[in-house]
């Protein structure tokens, strides 16, 4: 071992003369340890409520949605589907109908605004995770319903906004017209609840009814042949604007190519700014432990004048004495962050296994706060804290290795 890191090893354990040195040295480091563990658990709950809602996002919906060229017009599905079947970043694709309108039943005529949606439900299998967010078989929406009703699949807090379940019937209605001599309505269908849906996305829940693409066709009145949207899966996932760009350029201009991340970037933009707010917030805590740091140390060049003497009259290089309070400083570093990342991450975990940070659904569209620890987060967090603390004792030291041994022993 150095002579420099054992003298500062001496120096932070030995008891002192003057306990308030003792005092700033204890707070040091609890101040690195408490801004290192809170580092560690904002980025965990930041990090786990973008993957969580991210993947609630990508779990309900298709990677991609082809649409017509010409805004608001139906798709030719054969055309439209053999073309994206091409592309190579493409895994799965089917046709579907979406239709905004509303949902009535006998305990609520009132209503709820819903979003119909109309599936293949053999093919939705291998665009979205629909079939496992249904309670039973997702082949049940193809099944006649009594009295030769269609059937739907609502969203869990939709039907229960309805106050409906299975076997239950619902009215829904759209904004195209029934025109008769006399008067024009809204049209409208009944539909038997087959099954709930639980998304475990509040947004998605409460405003969803998917039904067959065979009885959307029926309802908004389009050919066997026609859809307003063919969705899509990509084969990579994390690389879906990529794939976008990609099909969209292989499709042409007469149809428009949108990704999830697209659709949903003012939310993950947010969600990114967020994060780096709160980690700016939080990492003012780790520069006030730097600052700390500083004092302890210049404190104890003052109360170590007489040892600095000492040691230049043996010989003792500046760039030695320059060390000695430079390992200091990262000593105090070190130990405050590894307890701090032990103590972040235990934090994190617990406060994730136990759920303890509930949150309301219907605000924050996910029932709990998730922290989920990147190695990558805490491997920042670390290098961070250290670095900081090393050009905080950059100061003292250089100003240690400056001392005269002369005047430092003149009055000795």
């Amino acid at each position: 071992m150095s002579y420099p890191l054992f003298i500062a090893r001496r120096y932070l354990l030995a008891q002192r003369k003057q306990a308030i040195i003792y005092v700033i040295s204890l707070i040091s480091v609890v101040g690195v340890i408490v801004g290192v563990a809170a580092l560690v658990v904002v980025l965990a709950l930041m990090t786990g409520f973008q993957d969580q809602i991210q993947a609630k996002i990508f779990g309900a919906n298709a990677h991609l949605t082809v649409f017509s060229g010409s805004s608001g017009r139906p798709l030719d599905v054969p055309a439209a589907l053999s073309r994206l079947t091409r592309c190579a970043p493409i895994l799965a694709a089917a046709p579907v109908i979406y239709e905004k309108g509303m949902a009535q039943s006998e305990l609520n005529a009132s209503g709820a605004a819903v979003l119909i949606k109309g599936i293949e439900p053999s093919a939705e299998r291998s665009i979205t995770d629909l079939a496992a967010q249904v309670r039973g078989d997702l082949g049940i929406l193809s099944l006649p319903g009594r009295d030769g009703r269609d059937r739907a699949i609502l969203g869990k807090d939709l039907a229960l906004n309805l106050g409906v379940g299975p076997g239950d019937v619902v009215r829904v209605i759209i904004a195209q017209a029934n025109v008769s001599p006399f008067l024009t309505v809204p049209r409208s269908r009944e539909f038997e609840v087959a099954g709930v849906a639980d998304a475990g996305f509040y947004d998605y829940d409460s405003s969803r009814v998917y039904i067959t693409l065979q009885a959307a066709r029926r309802f908004m009145g389009l050919s066997p042949v026609q859809a307003t949207a063919i969705e899509a899966r990509v084969r990579e996932p994390r690389r879906v604007q990529e794939a976008s760009r990609a099909v969209q350029a292989e499709l042409g201009n007469a149809y428009y190519v949108n990704d999830l991340i697209r659709m949903n970037r003012t939310f993950f933009s947010a969600l990114r700014l967020e994060k780096l707010g709160m980690s700016i917030a939080i990492g003012l805590i780790v520069l006030v432990a730097a600052l700390n740091i500083i004092s302890i140390l210049v404190l104890m060049v003052m109360e170590k004048v007489r040892d600095i003497g000492v040691l230049v009259a043996m010989g003792a290089a500046p760039a030695g004495i320059r060390r000695i309070f430079l390992f200091q400083g990262l000593i105090i570093a070190s130990v405050g962050t590894l307890t701090g990342i032990v103590l972040g991450v235990a934090l994190a975990w617990i406060l994730d296994r136990y759920h303890l940070v509930g949150l309301p659904v219907d605000v924050y569209f996910i029932p709990y706060v998730p922290f989920h620890i990147r190695p990558l987060d805490v491997v920042m967090v670390a290098v961070l804290t250290v670095g900081v603390s090393f050009l905080a004792t950059l100061y003292p030291s250089w100003r240690a290795a400056r001392l005269d041994p002369s005047e430092a022993l003149r009055y000795e």
